[in-house]
Parts: structure tokens; sequence; C-alpha cells
């Protein structure tokens, strides 16, 4: 892994906070650009790792990007030429499984290098096998490649129960169902706010799509769609960082634009049970103390047995699984005791063994369940990160909270989804030094 940053914690983080767009709306509606043979425009892309890597895929397949400006990036795909994503790429992120559905609708074809991307456990690709084919698409799964081969006569209808409500096989079957001349309907469909920007793209491109934000949709596509324009939302991601960030340190944070009530609302509920108070004010929120961070059975926590709270994750919309590794952080800084669950991913919660290098006092149940009792006061040392973006992330948090330095390798994976994280946390008052 690389990228070395030396952490000096303790200081009060105060300052103006803007989010990043949403990264999961962008990877996905970039392969989108597929489907039409006009211009796509996408306004305010992070120029992470992961979107200049999907941006050289499209380049290799022929698509027209113009990339001087990542707020206003156009891409034309008129002349794409081949239906195979590039291996050595492909292999790099798990989005390169989103060019799919595009490829299908577009040549009937897709071959598609297996997916690589944060090391969470198995990447399986099941559930998009299982929503493909249950369009007609015929599958093949070889040793560092899946072939997809559309129908040469799609049925007129397609009914499709998910096998499970997965984020980004919904995604990659919305893509395809957008671009052939069938009506297919998806049941057990993924609702969160990602797959609504792309869906609300599609539409846009032509697509004609009912039941945004529910878990039925479904989807009437046109083999030619149109040009568009993208403007993705805040990322919710990053907007709890900040309010994780703010609450560690005792800080004061302005997010702007951070007051989206149909995505944060209920994410900011379970913040209170934490006993951080957000304050909206018009389209931002305000994080400041006094902080009262405590976790308790009265709390209007759900209890794991006994008097033990528990705090799950769910699927949308329920507390993102993508922000449980920043609450674990913030649990550590918490008076009291609580066990959380990463029930989608089978290593998602190996970094608490990061934490407990820090101070923190974690018991790991199993993979998959964690007791956090705080508060603790972390003592910095000498981390390797774990590769996973929000995993590194909780690290990094945690290495800002107390008076302790802290040397932590491996923090280039962050830059898949913060592309100018350590400057902008300097900005707000955090004393880190790039080392590597």
């Amino acid at each position: 892994m690389n990228g070395t940053i030396k952490v000096m914690g303790g200081n009060k983080l105060q300052g103006i906070a803007t989010p990043i767009p949403n990264k999961n709306s962008i990877v996905a509606a970039l392969p989108a650009c597929i489907l039409s043979s006009g211009t796509i425009t996408y306004k305010n892309v992070p120029k992470s790792t992961d979107v200049e890597k999907i941006l050289k895929m499209l380049k290799l397949l022929g698509a027209e990007v113009e990339d001087g400006d990542f707020n206003n990036l156009k891409i034309t795909c008129k002349n794409i030429h081949s239906y195979k994503v590039d291996s050595v790429l492909g292999n790099q992120i798990r989005a390169s499984i989103l060019f799919a559905g595009p490829m299908l609708a577009r040549f009937g074809k897709a071959q598609i290098p297996l997916p690589g991307g944060c090391v969470l456990g198995k990447r399986a690709i099941s559930a998009h096998i299982d929503a493909f084919q249950k369009a007609g698409v015929i599958v093949k799964v070889h040793r560092d490649f899946v072939e997809l081969t559309a129908p040469s006569k799609p049925k007129k209808e397609y009914c499709i129960w998910q096998c499970e409500a997965s984020v980004t096989a919904t995604e990659n079957i919305v893509m395809y169902a957008s671009g052939i001349n069938s009506e297919i309907t998806v049941i057990d469909a993924a609702s969160e706010p990602h797959i609504c920007d792309l869906m609300n793209l599609l539409q846009d491109m032509g697509a004609r799509i009912t039941g945004l934000g529910s878990n039925r949709l479904k989807i009437l596509g046109r083999s030619k769609l149109n040009s568009a324009v993208f403007i993705p939302k805040p990322d919710f991601v990053d907007i709890a960082g900040y309010i994780v960030a703010a609450a560690v340190t005792e800080g004061e944070i302005v997010i702007k634009n951070g007051n989206i009530p149909d995505i944060m609302d209920g994410i900011l509920t379970w913040f209170e049970k934490f006993g951080i108070f957000i304050i909206k004010d018009k389209k931002n929120l305000l994080v400041k103390g006094p902080f009262n961070l405590s976790i308790n059975n009265k709390g209007g926590f759900p209890l794991a047995g006994g008097t033990l709270p528990k705090f799950v994750p769910r699927p949308w919309p329920g507390f993102p699984v993508d922000v449980l590794p920043v609450m674990a952080t913030l649990a550590c800084k918490c008076n009291g005791r609580i066990l959380l669950q990463n029930w989608m991913y089978e290593s998602g919660l190996e970094f608490a063994k990061n934490l407990n290098e820090m101070g923190a006092n974690i018991f790991m149940c199993d993979p998959q369940k964690i007791i956090v009792e705080g508060p603790v006061k972390f003592n910095g040392g000498e981390i390797s990160s774990p590769g996973v973006i929000q995993a590194c992330m909780a690290i990094f948090l945690a290495s800002l909270a107390d008076s302790a330095t802290t040397v932590i390798h491996g923090v280039d994976i962050l830059k898949r989804r913060y592309p100018d994280i350590f400057n902008i946390y300097k900005k707000l008052g955090a004393d880190i030094e790039v080392l590597s």
C-alpha cells in the first residue's frame, strides 16, 4: 500500500467544509455515457483515482473525453469500437462491472474483468449474473473475466426479482434496460441516493423509468438515447465523516450544502443517539459542542441482548454501511458500550485491530461483529491501513482525536474517494505531514 502520513492529533477542527459529490453516483453515471451517441456532460466531478481510471477505460474503448475541466467534463461515445474493458484497469476497481449493462445494450456483448477495489471480503458478482440471466443474457464466467451475451431477439417484457437488493446489480440492470427496446420490471431493487442520481440521468437521456426511490422499478428503454447533463448530489458518506471529525476533536464545522432532508435526516437521527446534535442552517449543517458523547440502553438503540445497545446498518433508507467504520471511531470516544455489526462484508470490521493498536477498547466477537467500549484516549503509533477506503478513514479520524502522533501507511487508497482529503483537513486545523 502506498502513501504515508504523520498526524499530530489533538487540534479542534474548525471551519467550513464542502462535501465531495457522491462518489458512487459518479462511478455509475460515467459508464452510462456508452448508451448515448451524443455528449454527456458531468458537472462537479472530483478528480479521484477511481474517476481517472474509468476515464482511461472509456478512452481505450474509443470515447472522446474532454477532461481539461472536471467541473464540466464532457464525454462523447459516438465512436466507441469495442465491448471489451481493459483487463489491467478493470481489475483495479470494483466499478468496472458497471460497464456490463451499457456494453450489452449497445453491442449485445460485454467482456468485463472480474472487479477489484477495496479488500472487503469476496467481491462476488452473483447478483449481477442472476439479474442479467433473468433478462435472457447468457453469462460465462472465466478465470479473470466475465463474458455476457444479450439475446438476439429480446422479449417485450421481463420481470426480474433480484436475489438481493444489490446497489451495483440494480444500476447495471437499469442501464441495460434503458438502452434496449423492452420493458423491464425490477423487484427488490436497491434505492440508495446514488441509484436515484443515475436514474435521473437515464431519464434525461430518454429512458422512461417509474418507481424511483422504491424497491420496484419499471424501465421502458430506447435503443437511441440522447445527450444530457449529470449533476451529482453531495456525498452523504463525506458529510458523516465531517460530523464525526467535529465530534471526536470537540471542534466546530459548518458542512456546506449538507442539509439534504431526503438523504440526511435519517442519518442525523442516529448521530443524535450518540449525543451529537446538528443545527440545520438553511442549506448547511453546523456541528459544534458542547458534545455529550454517550451510549446507553435508554437512548433509543435496539438491544443485542440484556442491556447491550447495538447498531446495525441496513439497506437504504436504513443507515448506510459505508458510514459504519467512522461510527466505530465515534463509539470509541463515547461513554458506554455498543455492539456494531457489518452484515454485508465478512471482513468489514478488520480495521478494529488497527484502532486497538491506537488505544481503543474493542472486542472482536467475529469478523462481522465488534463490541466497542469507551471513552478512550487514542495514543497514536505506527499503523498500516487496511485496503478499504472507509476503514482507512476511521483510522485517520482516530488519529486526529487526541494529542498523540500517528504514522499511517497505505493512505493513498483514500484518494479513490477523497482526492484532496489532507489539504481539506489541514484547512480545518489538522496537523498533517505527507511523508510519501
